[in-house]
């Protein structure tokens, strides 16, 4: 995906929102515009600019609002701006009713980046999905509604997960591969992409290969043993219905 998603957050704590705003920006193809510090603040950019984000990161504790005026405020106001809440806000009435509201999605302070990782990954496979050229067909429209319910993707299509392997840590590499992988990859490249060891990688992309959503390959070249690649079957897939 090479369009840029425009990012407001909404977060009174300035350090908080320039963590926010690198864990956000060091993922493609985020690009944070603005933060706002307030209702007033997040308001007087949303009035003014030229174009709306595509999505607001929001902190539902703001001095000058209470709880979810600002949230329903902004979803009555801007349908077509989509809201991952992150608050500290814990308690069962207020995250039901930001999922019944429309809430992308709902991560809980203080944030754990690879779950932060995790949901922003989802939000990109989301903008590839509906910003896709012509009608769906029913498996997109099943893959979108389940993104949009909230289920985990890798526990419905597989089952319970085998010991050692994370289902966030497993989001976070489908992720990547769904966005990134254009070819065969060694585990080399996507643990330097991704900030995770090689031995990490390398195990959970085996547990791809044995649940087949990944395709294992031999490289040889001039010298020394046969490189291990990976091609991710769903891009391979994509790539050969281009052609």
């Amino acid at each position: 995906m090479n369009q840029i998603i425009e990012v407001l957050i909404i977060e009174d704590d300035f350090w908080i929102a320039g963590i926010h705003k690198d864990i956000v920006e060091n993922i493609q193809p985020f690009r944070v515009t603005h933060i706002a510090k307030s209702a007033e603040e997040a308001v007087w950019f949303l009035e003014g600019c030229e174009q709306l984000p595509q999505l607001v990161l929001l902190d539902l504790y703001i001095p000058d609002t209470e709880g979810l005026t600002l949230f329903n405020s902004l979803k009555a106001r801007y349908p077509s701006i989509d809201i991952i809440v992150v608050s500290a806000a814990n308690d069962r009435k207020t995250i039901v009713e930001t999922k019944r509201a429309g809430a992308f999605d709902f991560i809980i302070k203080p944030v754990d980046q690879q779950r932060f990782n995790q949901s922003l990954h989802a939000y990109v496979e989301f903008r590839k999905r509906i910003d896709g050229p012509g009608p769906f067909k029913q498996q997109e429209v099943d893959r979108l509604f389940r993104m949009m319910s909230g289920e985990n993707k890798i526990e419905r299509e597989t089952g319970e997960l085998p010991k050692g392997i994370d289902p966030l840590t497993l989001q976070e590499i489908i992720g990547y591969l769904e966005n990134q992988a254009t070819g065969p990859m060694t585990a080399t490249a996507i643990s330097d992409a991704l900030g995770m060891s090689r031995s990490t990688v390398r195990r959970y992309m085996e547990y791809l290969v044995a649940t087949e959503q990944v395709e294992a390959v031999q490289h040889y070249g001039n010298v020394g043993r046969p490189l291990r690649q990976y091609i991710y079957r769903e891009q391979n897939e994509q790539n050969a219905g281009n052609r």
